[in-house]
């Protein structure tokens, strides 16, 4: 990752975070209770690349679905720091900003974070784009890992051609390589997985789910994490991918991902 620099957060429950301007990523969220809660790769990547994990902000184009390089240029640009808390808070925030037509809100509270992207067309036509905050959970074994909410749920999976498929469990698996995309998600989303607090994940603005796992073989061709972590995270993003977002001039959208620890 590129040094351009990092913000630290962290609130009145002793819980933090850590946002990079580059790329506007979120590469931890740490819990004063539970411990880390998202997976980065200790790899270092090459220039111009974002590190693998955290949350990658994907626009205006998710995966190779549009004709830019893939997931777009926001996670391999430099945003700018618009303002943060400078002391421990109940709810502590930062907000940062990629041109004008583009800003992502970081808000840590007692055991959840919340991650808002926000969209303006500030041009003269049309924008359309997709979107997807690519959130990734560190679990200690993914083969053990499961996520429930997603009964009846279509989607496209990516390993079959992008055929359309109904969800029957009523939890999703991780035994290998996984890469779904589950359009229309209603409810909330559990990600469980023993050894770590259970996860209870919701979005607004984001209609659409993807889940993500390289499993053993890919991870062992990606370059930028070690090949055995991939049983060490999953990915639970949320998505504006089946029916892309336009906007008119001066029109805004907004989504946002929160995740938020099930205490018992």
């Amino acid at each position: 990752m590129e040094p351009a620099g990092q913000v630290t957060l962290r609130n009145a429950a002793g819980d933090a975070a850590v946002i990079s301007l580059y790329g506007g990523q979120l590469l931890s969220w740490r819990t004063a209770r539970h411990g880390e809660q998202l997976y980065l790769s200790p790899w270092p990547t090459a220039p111009g690349k974002p590190v693998r994990g955290g949350v990658p902000v994907c626009f205006p184009q998710f995966a190779e679905r549009g004709p830019l390089a893939k997931h777009g240029y926001a996670r391999t640009s430099a945003w700018a720091l618009v303002r943060a808390s400078a002391l421990p808070e109940p709810v502590a925030s930062a907000v940062l900003r990629l041109a004008p037509a583009l800003e992502l809100e970081v808000r840590l509270g007692d055991d959840w974070i919340e991650v808002h992207l926000r969209a303006i067309n500030t041009g003269n036509g049309p924008l359309t784009f997709t979107a997807a905050l690519h959130t990734y959970f560190a679990v200690p074994d993914v083969g053990q890992a499961q996520v429930v909410g997603l009964q009846s749920a279509w989607y496209e999976d990516a390993l079959d051609g992008f055929a359309l498929k109904q969800e029957q469990p009523a939890a999703v698996t991780f035994g290998g390589e996984l890469d779904r995309v589950y359009h229309a998600v209603p409810g909330p989303l559990q990600l469980m997985a023993p050894g770590a607090a259970r996860r209870r994940i919701t979005q607004d603005g984001f209609t659409d789910v993807v889940l993500w796992n390289p499993g053993p073989h890919k991870a062992a061709r990606l370059g930028d994490m070690p090949p055995q972590d991939w049983v060490r995270m999953v990915c639970v993003e949320a998505g504006a991918i089946a029916s892309p977002i336009t906007l008119q001039p001066g029109d805004r959208w907004s989504g946002t991902q929160r995740c938020s620890i099930e205490r018992d």
